[in-house]
């Protein structure tokens, strides 16, 4: 099981809202406007692929999540172009393709230099 780390970069100054508890991620290549809204993170080695799935778990520095759902696209956009969308809400009717839904359901603490880590 390979564990996967990124450092967050950037934080565009709308990607933190306390309103929606969702954090958008993409990677160094996203345009102007898309990190206005998102995460920046910078994977610490290329990635090749991602494989995550139900009970895999996302750490945002010391504080640790489960992933409740994972979208079909996630592994992809993640090892393409840096992106998911982090979801703090319980598991809709229609998750979303790109979305992992987390518990437990609060936003964390992150700022630059926080190091994500993905564990399948």
């Amino acid at each position: 099981m390979m564990t996967t780390t990124a450092t967050v970069k950037a934080i565009g100054p709308q990607a933190v809202s306390p309103d929606e508890p969702i954090l958008i991620l993409f990677d160094e290549t996203a345009t102007a406007s898309l990190q206005q809204i998102a995460v920046i993170q910078q994977f610490n080695a290329p990635l090749t692929s991602l494989s995550l799935h139900v009970g895999s778990t996302l750490k945002i520095d010391d504080q640790a999540y489960t992933m409740a759902y994972v979208g079909p696209l996630v592994g992809a956009n993640l090892a393409t172009i840096g992106h998911a969308t982090l979801y703090f809400t319980a598991v809709p009717a229609k998750p979303l393709a790109n979305g992992i839904y987390l518990t437990p359901t609060n936003l964390p603490t992150i700022k630059v230099g926080s190091v994500i880590t993905y564990e399948p």
